[in-house]
């Protein structure tokens, strides 16, 4: 399916007709099916007619890409909720003028107003109205299983929260082409627990565990793991960002060396308020220590871009590649995948013996099951794997 998905690509780029649609693909695998192999042998083939992006940094970090959110200069939460104009509008002309593709990687967190400003945006770049992204092909990648968008709905919602999400709505069902990578690249080298593990994670992706596997992730919690010491400095996953905040404070206490306060620079009394999720993740505050752990940020606003990182969101996870994590999935499925993005080798672990778990009842792991998300991400999986049926028919007939 690899080949399937490169062949239309590069039979779409070689075609000079004047009636050319742009190409708008879907190519979907779970962890291992080589999605970012394809990532790079796309963007060797398409050279600099193509951006590559995605939809978090550290995703753009690891496919040597940029966020999209860079790229087409999208809104952050609140704020540039409008037209781009002047100055602003000619510096994304510039910058998309001689690009004919986007890759889009970790798709599955954009939401439909953000998918809208995506439309919005290729549309103010080229001026092409008519013509859905401005005439420009996208290519979308990821996992759907994974965690869906942060304050916003999900493209395949049926009920747009406002005209921008209706217009991403629109746009995204305009994708007509899918492809389904599912041969695991990497199962030739996995040992007989890691095909366990890996089952586990695609039963759990659809809320479909079973009562050994929850008595197998509970070989992991830290009463059975005998080399617990090992893990005492992996990066602690949490839900929720107050829990992530409690132990990064926790553990720069322990540091026992003075602890620096330094305040953001705000241009008026009303920046201040802005929360730091408005503000590119940036903090009105930061606390530091000799030998505090921290990841770093690349922003705009005036503070220093660091945020300690002892410990991170389930969400800001998503993409980072980690050797050792020690995961606690929270008392409930308030976000329907969280469980299974928390747990799954997907960049993050290589085995269950790469991680420590937080005791959970065979109540929680099972709750994904009565989610109505679940069933609405479901049903809009099974509409892409006919989309994907239909595109590897259509495209075997074309090629033979």
């Amino acid at each position: 399916m690899q080949k399937l998905a490169y062949d239309i690509v590069k039979s779409h780029f070689h075609d000079t007709s004047s009636e050319k649609e742009p190409l708008c693909l879907i190519i979907n695998g779970v962890a291992g099916t080589g999605k970012s192999y394809l990532i790079n042998a796309i963007r060797n083939l398409l050279q600099s007619k193509c951006a590559v992006t995605a939809t978090t940094g550290k995703a753009a970090y690891n496919i040597r890409g940029v966020t999209v959110h860079s790229l087409l200069k999208l809104p952050i939460g609140s704020r540039g909720n409008k037209d781009l104009t002047g100055q602003s509008l000619c510096r994304l002309q510039e910058s998309v003028n001689n690009i004919g593709y986007i890759i889009i990687d970790e798709y599955s967190m954009l939401g439909q107003v953000t998918f809208g400003w995506i439309d919005k945006r290729c549309k103010q770049a080229t001026g092409s109205n008519d013509k859905v992204f401005g005439g420009k092909s996208l290519i979308l990648t990821g996992d759907p299983g994974q965690l869906p968008p942060v304050a916003d709905k999900p493209r395949y919602h049926a009920k747009p929260s406002n005209a921008v999400g209706e217009q991403g709505h629109q746009a995204y069902h305009k994708f007509d082409k899918v492809v389904k990578l599912t041969v695991n690249q990497r199962e030739q080298d996995m040992t007989s627990e890691q095909v366990q593990f890996r089952d586990l994670l695609l039963r759990l992706r659809k809320g479909d565990s079973t009562v050994d596997d929850w008595k197998l992730l509970l070989t992991r919690q830290p009463s059975n793991v005998t080399n617990l010491c090992d893990f005492e400095d992996s990066t602690r996953l949490f839900y929720s960002n107050e829990q992530v905040a409690n132990y990064n404070h926790e553990q720069l206490t322990k540091l026992e060396h003075p602890i620096a306060h330094i305040n953001a620079r705000h241009s008026s009394a009303f920046a201040k308020k802005i929360s730091s999720d408005d503000m590119s993740g940036l903090e009105p505050v930061v606390f530091l220590a000799k030998g505090a752990r921290t990841e770093i940020g690349f922003h705009v606003r005036q503070q220093l871009p660091l945020r300690l990182a002892w410990a991170l969101t389930i969400h800001k996870s998503q993409g980072l590649k980690l050797p050792k994590a020690w995961i606690d999935i929270g008392k409930s499925e308030r976000t329907a995948g969280v469980s299974y993005d928390a747990i799954s080798s997907n960049s993050r672990v290589k085995s269950l013996a790469s991680c420590v778990i937080e005791p959970m009842t065979y109540e929680r792991l099972t709750s994904l099951k009565s989610s109505a998300n679940l069933q609405y991400r479901l049903e809009e999986e099974n509409r892409l794997d006919q989309l994907a049926q239909t595109t590897s028919s259509a495209v075997t007939i074309e090629f033979e």
